[in-house]
């Protein structure tokens, strides 16, 4: 098996973060841009009655919830391709290295006789 080097497993949480951090920023901007463009419209078009807002709003709550799922799905993908890749990779493992010997013994010395 082909380790990575450091630097490149060090610097992998930090792509995942940039990939998908972002989400729900565009998920917020969608909806506050969408529900500025319906309110500049209210003021124009509609005579200040706030259907336009009301519309941006909701279609800003569409868009940003498509590219949710849409970030979803590259998330599943990637998940997927990092498994395919190292199977063993995403199985819990505990580093037993940390443990002293007797701790065992210690820990069950005060517990009742059964």
């Amino acid at each position: 098996m082909v380790r990575e080097p450091t630097a490149l497993r060090m610097a992998k949480p930090w792509n995942d973060i940039g990939r998908y951090g972002g989400v729900g920023l565009e998920l917020i901007l969608a909806i506050i841009i969408c529900g500025a463009i319906g309110h500049w419209l209210d003021g124009r078009y509609f005579g200040g009655r706030d259907y336009g807002m009301l519309a941006g709003g909701f279609l800003g709550v569409a868009v940003g919830v498509r590219a949710l799922v849409r970030a979803a799905q590259r998330m599943q993908k990637d998940i997927e391709r990092a498994e395919k890749e190292d199977p063993e990779g995403s199985r819990w493992t505990t580093d037993e290295t940390w443990l002293h010997k007797g701790d065992d013994d210690a820990a069950h010395k005060n517990d009742p006789p059964s």
